[in-house]
């Protein structure tokens, strides 16, 4: 990032902490065009940065007071970022709005390429059981010991608010994209468009149409179907808030990069990670409506948690 004009990361002070008003959570900073953190990086002006210990990344904070740092990839590094971030005693979470913005994948019969989900609903993928056998979907099940805690929905109030700021928010379109989309043939020719609904996360990275029937079979028996996107964190990210009484403030903002299985025509090695310019324009789209909403939740404070 020696490109970027950003201030130099300094020790949290508890006796001064920062507070905040929306906490912006990529959770990548890798080379383009992997790099959800960079269009927030590039979108704003950095006054001050934090290096909190236990955080992927440090903190950058703007005039407005919107902070922006990484979770890292999966639910183990998000976990200890979140949780780091609201240990910390100089940084002060309690009127900070918390929205997850990057990439995801999703069925190609769900939406286009680039297209926006706010989610409603986030079912822990990891939290089931699998028997071994072969088959059919019995192989897989609901899991016996606290199933409750596979699903975390989300305030639906500040869902709505979030809809209603994306409202309007000109989504980027790539033809190179969407030219790879129209190789799935449930896929269609449809624009980028914003969108509600349930985001699975999970730490294996999964692609495949069988192992998208799994996942839609396990979102079924836990009511949350049909799946919007999958991801590496939300879960993760929403439990850590759950436990520190956060969690009605918290929003996962998920642009589409790829597909989560092959076209008729590809292998799973081929179509795994999409095309380049598919991921260049979920990151983007991501941060044109997560930038939107977080300035709507800043301006209008729905909740009035400030």
């Amino acid at each position: 990032m020696t490109d970027l004009d950003l201030p130099e990361p300094r020790s949290p002070e508890p006796h001064d902490p920062v507070r905040p008003s929306a906490l912006v959570l990529p959770a990548v900073a890798f080379d383009p065009p992997l790099d959800e953190r960079r269009p927030w990086l590039e979108r704003n002006e950095f006054v001050d940065a934090l290096a909190v210990p236990g955080a992927d990344s440090p903190v950058y904070l703007t005039e407005t007071g919107v902070a922006v740092t990484t979770t890292g990839l999966g639910k183990r590094e998000a976990a200890t970022t979140v949780t780091s971030l609201l240990t910390n005693p100089g940084i002060d979470l309690e009127s900070a709005y918390v929205v997850s913005a990057g990439i995801a994948g999703a069925s190609p019969a769900t939406a286009a390429l680039g297209s926006v989900f706010v989610a409603d609903a986030i079912l822990d993928w990891d939290r089931k059981h699998r028997w071994g056998r072969d088959g059919d979907h019995s192989w897989i099940d609901v899991l016996t010991y606290q199933p409750e805690n596979a699903v975390t929905h989300l305030n639906g109030e500040l869902v709505d608010a979030a809809v209603a700021a994306a409202d309007g928010v000109g989504l980027s379109v790539d033809e190179t994209a969407r030219e790879y989309q129209r190789r799935y043939p449930d896929a269609g020719d449809d624009a980028p468009a914003v969108a509600v609904g349930t985001t699975v996360t999970g730490d294996e990275f999964w692609h495949g149409a069988g192992v998208a029937r799994q996942v839609e079979w396990l979102c079924e028996a836990y009511d949350v179907a049909p799946y919007a996107t999958t991801q590496m964190e939300d879960a993760a990210t929403a439990t850590a808030l759950e436990r520190f009484g956060l969690l009605e403030r918290y929003l996962s903002v998920r642009a589409v990069a790829n597909y989560d299985r092959p076209a008729p025509d590809q292998s799973v090695d081929e179509s795994f990670e999409g095309v380049p310019e598919s991921l260049e324009l979920a990151v983007e789209n991501a941060a044109n409506v997560g930038s939107a909403v977080v300035e709507h939740l800043i301006e209008r404070d729905p909740l009035g948690i400030r």
